[in-house]
């Protein structure tokens, strides 16, 4: 697997949980105060149960639980950023053909 792939396979898993977490949110939103019985929630708490836990893990004591997947999305968000920043800073990503300077 070359570089670029494996870039596109890591974003699409930190996307993946990010938008998740995101559905998450509005489901429990739009589905009203049963939205816990929802086959869709438990999908969604199923995926995002892991990253979930590890924020809980990382975060200090004083954050309430609530409050733990907005950290956790803003957490993603910033590790999609810096594996960007990685990867083009090593050189492993190229930019598209036809993109250079004209």
């Amino acid at each position: 697997m070359d570089a670029n792939a494996l870039f596109q396979v890591i974003q699409l898993i930190l996307r993946l949980l990010i938008y998740t977490f995101i559905g998450k949110g509005l489901l429990a939103l739009l589905a009203g105060p049963g939205y816990r019985d929802n086959a869709v929630w438990r999908f969604f708490e199923a995926v995002t149960r892991p990253a979930w836990r590890l924020t809980r893990t990382l975060a200090p004591r004083f954050v309430r639980d609530g409050a733990i997947a907005w950290l956790a999305v803003f957490l993603l968000i910033l590790a999609n950023l810096c594996l960007y920043m990685l990867f083009h800073y090593l050189g492993w990503l190229t930019p598209p053909r036809g993109a250079g300077p004209a």
